[in-house]
């Protein structure tokens, strides 16, 4: 290997321990770091390891990269808020990263799911934060999910050969899939109300003021075969706001196809880290 894998521990500002692994290159390439947040309550290692594979890869290309878990989580101290909470811990490890690798001067952060979304509600307003990737952002809503599911699960299962064989032969429950198609229909036009907060407005709404306040360049990933993904893609190709910001903020928009929600193939991971470790490099 051309990288070394340190793991070791650190405080948050609560003085609780917090553990982290730094997979740091033989030769650092340009002054940025990897800094990998996972998606909501989950281990550092990633989904089918992806994080490993990804910090590695990155590793062997001569980007420093961190993985860490957050409070109540894996091996660090405390208990797990959820991921609207979690900007502390993202910054408690920035500045740790750079502590220990004194070879960089700004740190790259890689989100999926909620851990993008959570890079967008104050993770990435750290100082030393330059650019993010954004993986399937979670922007989950009843109606959003509703009319994700109307858009590209039912629309997809018309155009498919296999559904209209089940119908032919009398295999499909057509009650049960008219009731799910006009609950989602119902959902999509009357969404529930989110539970109250200090800051009235939906973690969404917060997303797009994180992202109209971010000052560096930011990388968006999505997955083809993804309702996460489709969800989020969905909100900003109509929502006026959204789509205005992200023709001004986006630097890259990468669509990866036939993908799922996590990558969940050598090759789509590779993909994904090839094209994170491309992008860093070429800036």
């Amino acid at each position: 290997m051309n990288f070394k894998e340190i793991a070791f521990t650190f405080k948050n500002d609560e003085n609780k321990q917090r553990v982290g692994i730094i997979h740091n290159p033989n030769l650092c390439v340009g002054k940025v770091g990897l800094l990998i947040v996972v998606g909501g309550p989950q281990y550092r290692i990633g989904a089918h390891r992806q994080y490993v594979h990804m910090a590695r890869h990155c590793a062997e290309r001569g980007i420093p990269a961190m993985r860490f878990d957050y409070q109540g989580i894996g091996d660090s101290d405390g208990s797990y808020k959820g991921f609207k909470y979690v900007t502390a811990d993202i910054n408690n490890a920035i500045d740790e990263f750079l502590k220990r690798v004194p070879e960089i001067q700004s740190v790259a952060i890689w989100g999926l799911c909620e851990g993008a979304s959570a890079l967008l509600l104050g993770g990435a307003e750290h100082k030393d934060a330059s650019h993010i990737i954004l993986a399937n952002p979670w922007v989950r809503s009843t109606s959003g999910l509703a009319r994700a599911y109307v858009k590209h699960y039912y629309l997809d299962r018309l155009k498919s050969r296999e559904f209209w064989q089940k119908m032919f032969y009398g295999h499909l429950n057509v009650k049960s899939a008219l009731c799910g198609l006009f609950l989602n229909i119902r959902q999509t036009f009357s969404p529930r109300k989110a539970p109250a907060e200090k800051d009235r407005r939906t973690f969404p709404e917060r997303m797009l003021s994180g992202l109209i306040n971010f000052q560096g360049e930011t990388l968006l990933i999505l997955s083809e075969r993804d309702l996460v993904a489709r969800e989020f893609d969905d909100l900003i190709s109509t929502n006026k706001a959204w789509k205005k910001v992200i023709s001004e903020k986006i630097s890259l928009r990468l669509d990866i196809a036939d993908t799922d929600h996590t990558f969940s193939t050598e090759k789509w991971r590779l993909k994904v880290a090839t094209s994170t470790a491309d992008w860093l490099l070429s800036g």
